[in-house]
C-alpha cells in the first residue's frame, strides 16, 4: 500500500470546533501519537504554537497586574477622597490628581493588553488546525504502514499454524507407533523382560 506523502488534508473545520480539539502541543495522546517523529513541519507549527500560547500567558500575566493595580489605586483615591472630604486635608490633592492619573495610565495598559489578547485564540485555533492536519497525515502515514506490516505478522502466524498442524500429526504418529511397538514387544517379552532392554536402550 502507498501513501501520498503530499495529499491534502481537508477537514470541516465546523466539524472540528464542535468536536473541541483539545490545543495538541498539551494533549497526552498527541504526543503519544507524534512520539519521536522527525517532521520539520509538525516542529515548525508546534514551536509557534508554543510561543504563542506562552506569548497569550505573559500578557494574561500583565492583564492581571494592571487591574490589580487599579483596585490598589481607586482604594487609595476612595481614601485620599475621603481625606480631603471629611477631613479637609487640602494636602491630600497632589497625591489624589497623582493617582488619577495613574489610573488612566492602567486604564490605557488595560485596553491595549486587552486588545492585543484578542487576536490569540483564533491565531492559536489557526495554528493548531494546521498542527491538527498534519498530525493527520502522520497519522494515516502509520497506519498504513502498521496494516502493511499487519498484512506480513498475519501471513507468518497462518504459516506458523500450518507448520503447528503438521507437527501436531506427526506427534501423533509417531506416539502412536511408539505405543505399537511398546505393546508388540511387552506381549511378545513380558513386562520383566521389557524394563531389562528398556534400561539398556532407552535409560540416559
Amino acid at each position: 500500500m502507498i501513501f501520498r506523502k503530499s495529499v491534502d488534508i481537508k477537514v470541516d473545520e465546523k466539524i472540528i470546533k464542535k468536536n473541541r480539539v483539545p490545543l495538541l502541543i498539551k494533549d497526552k495522546q498527541w504526543k503519544t501519537i507524534i512520539g519521536s517523529t522527525k517532521n520539520k513541519m509538525v516542529d515548525s507549527l508546534s514551536k509557534e504554537l508554543n510561543e504563542l500560547v506562552d506569548e497569550e500567558k505573559q500578557l494574561q500575566k500583565k492583564l492581571g497586574t494592571f487591574k490589580s493595580d487599579k483596585e490598589k489605586l481607586i482604594n487609595r483615591v476612595l481614601h485620599l477622597s475621603d481625606l480631603i472630604n471629611s477631613q479637609g486635608q487640602e494636602n491630600a490633592m497632589a497625591e489624589l490628581e497623582n493617582c488619577k492619573n495613574q489610573i488612566t495610565i492602567v486604564n490605557d495598559n488595560i485596553d491595549d493588553t486587552l486588545e492585543a489578547l484578542e487576536i490569540y485564540p483564533s491565531k492559536i485555533e489557526e495554528i493548531n488546525l494546521r498542527l491538527l492536519k498534519e498530525t493527520i497525515k502522520i497519522a494515516y502515514r502509520d497506519i498504513t504502514t502498521d496494516n502493511d506490516e499487519l498484512l506480513l505478522v498475519d501471513k507468518k502466524i497462518q504459516k506458523l499454524r500450518g507448520q503447528l498442524g503438521q507437527l501436531r500429526d506427526e506427534k501423533s504418529q509417531l506416539e502412536s507407533r511408539i505405543g505399537m511397538l511398546y505393546s508388540f514387544l511387552h506381549m511378545m517379552l513380558g513386562p520383566e523382560e521389557m524394563e531389562k532392554l528398556d534400561i539398556r536402550f532407552l535409560d540416559k
